[in-house]
């Protein structure tokens, strides 16, 4: 009989111990923030414009085309940008300002807008969520 008292004894300590502990992973109400992401196929031209299947945009800020330098990174000036809310976006028609060529590769880059300017500013005003050197390979089209 001492024995099983001695087993409840330990037992209720240790449950009440166990029972104070504060829980702080089951009590927060952060929402982890959901990370930038392009999803685009290859695809010919229509309208001189190219369609994102997929953007994520964690805050306000752009989406934009550049066409895929020698190094296999973006080069030059966008050929094409839109503003967008953050959110999820789906099917996303996007103009181009320049024309590209069937079997050019083109890079889909997103920004945050920085300055709340309505112009883009890349690099000035408006800040990628990427460097050149970490695009993801899914926002990396051709077109055909």
């Amino acid at each position: 009989m001492r024995y099983t008292q001695s087993v409840l004894v330990v037992a209720m300590l240790f449950g009440a111990s166990a029972a104070a502990l504060p829980v702080h992973a089951a009590t927060s109400t952060e929402v982890p923030a959901t990370p930038p992401s392009v999803l685009a196929f290859d695809q010919p031209l229509k309208e001189n414009s190219i369609m994102l299947d997929y953007v994520q945009l964690p805050a306000q800020g752009y989406v934009a085309v550049y066409k895929v330098g020698e190094d296999s990174k973006p080069a030059g000036e966008a050929i094409g940008y839109t503003k967008l809310e953050p959110g999820d976006h789906r099917n996303l028609k996007l103009k181009l300002t320049k024309t590209p060529m069937s079997g050019d590769q083109l890079w889909v880059s997103l920004y945050k807008d920085k300055d709340q300017n309505p112009s883009f500013d890349p690099g000035a005003g408006d800040k990628p969520f990427w460097q050149k050197t970490e695009l993801p390979p899914e926002s990396m089209i051709t077109v055909r």
